[in-house]
Order: C-alpha cells, then sequence, then structure tokens
C-alpha cells in the first residue's frame, strides 16, 4: 500500500460532502488514507474506534454514497478513482477481487455496485444484525429476504439508471439530494425524471434545486406523462407570444 494518497475537491468540497458532520468527514479521509490501490479498506471499524469516530459516522458515509460495504466487512471508497491516479508500474491489485467483482465504475470513474450486486442492508452488518432480512428503506418494516430480494434489485436498478443520466447531462449527483430523488421515483417514472434533467440542460442550469422545482412545477400543473410535458411546454410558448396585431382600414 502506497505511503500517500489523494483526494479530489470535486469529491470533498461539495455541498454534500461538507453537509456532513465533520467526524464523519475526518473519518473518510483516514479510511482514505488506509485504501489499497483499488480504493478498498480491510478493518474500516479498526480505524473508526481508533479516529474516535463513531458507528453513525460510518452509516453517514454509507448513505450518502461515499464508500460501499460488503459483508465481509470490507468496504471500498467509491470516488477513489476521482482521487486517485496510480502508474501502471506502480499499481498492486487489491486482494480483495470477489468485491471488486462485484463493482462496476461509471462513466465519472465512480464505483458502483453492478445490476447483479445491489446491497440488501443500508450500513456495515453488526455482530447482532439479523442477515436473513433486508432493510428496503428506513422508514420501511424489515420484511423477509426471500419476498424483498427483487423488489430491492428493482429499485437500485432504477435509481442507478437515474443517476447515471443525471451524471451524464448535468454532472456529479448531490449525494445530499438522494432523498428526494427517492421521493420522486413515488411520484414519476425513470423516464420523466430523466427527461426533467434533459430540460435542465437545454436551459443551460446544471443544478439539483433546478430539476427539483422543474418536477414540481409539473406535479402542480399535473403532468403524468411525457405527452402532457409535451403539451405544458407549447401552452407556454403559445402564452409567452405576444398578440397579433389587427390592422385597421382607415376610410
Amino acid at each position: 500500500m502506497a505511503n500517500k494518497r489523494m483526494f479530489s475537491i470535486d469529491v470533498t468540497e461539495t455541498d454534500s460532502f461538507l453537509e456532513m458532520p465533520l467526524t464523519a468527514q475526518a473519518l473518510y479521509f483516514h479510511l482514505g488514507m488506509r485504501g489499497d490501490d483499488d480504493g478498498f479498506v480491510s478493518n474500516p471499524r479498526s480505524i473508526m474506534r481508533v479516529t474516535g469516530c463513531c458507528e453513525s459516522d460510518l452509516n453517514v458515509l454509507v448513505e450518502s454514497g461515499y464508500i460501499i460495504t460488503f459483508r465481509s466487512g470490507v468496504i471500498v471508497i467509491s470516488d477513489w478513482k476521482v482521487n486517485n491516479y496510480l502508474r501502471g508500474d506502480r499499481y498492486k491489485s487489491t486482494i480483495f477481487q470477489d468485491e471488486l467483482s462485484m463493482l462496476k465504475e461509471t462513466a465519472n470513474k465512480r464505483y458502483v455496485l453492478a445490476d447483479d450486486n445491489q446491497p440488501s442492508t443500508i450500513g456495515i452488518p453488526t455482530g447482532n444484525q439479523v442477515t436473513t432480512q433486508y432493510r428496503i428503506e428506513e422508514n420501511r418494516a424489515v420484511v423477509d429476504k426471500a419476498t424483498t430480494a427483487a423488489a430491492v434489485s428493482r429499485l437500485d436498478t432504477a435509481l442507478s439508471e437515474i443517476v447515471q443520466h443525471y451524471e451524464k447531462t448535468l454532472g456529479t449527483f448531490p449525494r445530499s439530494a438522494l432523498d428526494k430523488l427517492k421521493r420522486w421515483q413515488e411520484v414519476y417514472s425513470t423516464e420523466l425524471i430523466c427527461k426533467a434533467f434533459d430540460e435542465a440542460a437545454e436551459n443551460n442550469v446544471r443544478k439539483w434545486r433546478y430539476v427539483d422545482g422543474i418536477l414540481k412545477g409539473w406535479q402542480a400543473d399535473g403532468v403524468r406523462t411525457l405527452s402532457d410535458v409535451e403539451a405544458r411546454r407549447d401552452a407556454r410558448k403559445k402564452a409567452a407570444q405576444p398578440p397579433e396585431k389587427k390592422l385597421e382600414v382607415l376610410h
């Protein structure tokens, strides 16, 4: 493992990062310093205890998308390749090949779980955690693994598709907006949410707040389909046009 690691301000100077508790931010930096050349950390709990951080700090990093956890107890830094670049002659492949095989890399060089390896829980499993149960969302009851595995996969796949489209059209997705995005999933289809991203890009406003405003406007106007979006746009264009002037013939 190298003695030096790097951190990109594209990660650590974002609102979503700076809005986390200072202890969670500190833990992120300590974990980043201990990552192997692929960004895996074998002892996150030991680092957490040594640095005076707590379980909630670790969970904040998980829920905010800054680290990905595995049942083996290993974690990986999601933005590892955004932060670090290693020369080929200095790179040493991780020993955690099973965990690495569960990941894929986005166009923005972020690690995400492959579609068939979505996590069943949020956070790192504890000793007393029931491993045969999944938690889909914090406000939902824990239910049997066998009945929820397919639902979790579908939800995470759709969410991943939406986030990837956001990053393709507007730039890095703000992790602080993840809960809002999940709520919009309950209102609109993946296709319609992505359409809001496209509209923001057309208007050259690349901020989540603007996208959120578009979706709120659609909801207020009763928009439910792509056809509704187009009809609304046409109506607004027509309303913005000045009225035609009628020429009067003087006698």
